[in-house]
């Protein structure tokens, strides 16, 4: 994985595998400058709220960073799309997509996860999976004629199942979580993606190592946290149906 320095950001390190066919390349452009401009975003409202970090709390609030970094990218989205999922074997039923994207003749669905990966120790847990799995099969729900509907004559319609994971640190004594080595979160990345499903089914892989300026104690009842990184892990994949 390369990493570069995002100015009084921090480092940032990508990966994709195995993106290939029409689309590649917007693809990649898509989602670099989503991640980017995303953790630029997260950044300034860490300077904006005098030491506040949005990844800290729940999916919900992520989205005060990523609707804007998509709206930074292109004018053309929508958040909540009503959709229609059928699932094998049941009924269909309405339901909605997180954002619905159009950028340079493609078109995206994006589902967006959150989740915590408390990285010294030694087993993630379930819950990282798990949600990373229920995003693919919201996706894969959705049905092909939806799909055909929903990419409004776009080249192609492409499925985004994309999960933010706060690394996070716990102690009851302030001065144990103070620091921390980028090293050490490099490692954790790499032990995190090595475990199924997220070792086969992702073909997006991405970490943001904290500039150590905007990394401080958070003190909770249970004792004080801190949040260093932040990984984005996703699977780009299409149903193959739209291709003009």
């Amino acid at each position: 994985m390369q990493y570069k320095v995002l100015k009084n950001c921090g480092e940032l390190g990508i990966e994709f595998d195995n993106l290939k066919g029409l689309g590649e390349r917007n693809t990649k452009d898509f989602l670099t400058k989503l991640l980017e401009n995303i953790i630029k975003r997260a950044t300034r409202y860490h300077e904006e709220t005098d030491g506040d970090h949005v990844f800290r709390y729940r999916e919900k609030q992520l989205h005060s960073v990523v609707c804007p970094s998509i709206a930074d990218i292109t004018p053309s989205f929508l958040i909540e799309h009503p959709t229609e999922r059928k699932p094998r074997g049941t009924k269909a039923y309405p339901g909605n997509v997180d954002y619905w994207v159009s950028y340079k003749h493609l078109c995206y669905l994006v589902e967006l996860k959150h989740t915590y990966f408390a990285y010294n120790q030694n087993k993630p847990r379930q819950g990282i999976t798990r949600k990373f799995s229920h995003a693919i099969q919201q996706l894969d729900n959705i049905r092909k004629a939806e799909c055909e509907y929903l990419s409004q004559g776009h080249r192609k319609l492409f499925k985004i199942a994309l999960e933010a994971i706060t690394f996070q640190k716990g102690s009851r004594q302030k001065k144990k979580v103070r620091d921390f080595d980028g090293e050490t979160i490099k490692i954790a990345f790499q032990k995190l993606m090595s475990i199924a499903p997220l070792k086969d089914e992702t073909n997006i892989r991405s970490v943001w190592i904290l500039d150590k300026r905007l990394v401080d104690p958070f003190e909770y009842s249970n004792g004080f946290w801190i949040y260093p990184a932040v990984a984005f892990i996703g699977k780009v994949f299409s149903e193959n149906i739209i291709t003009l």
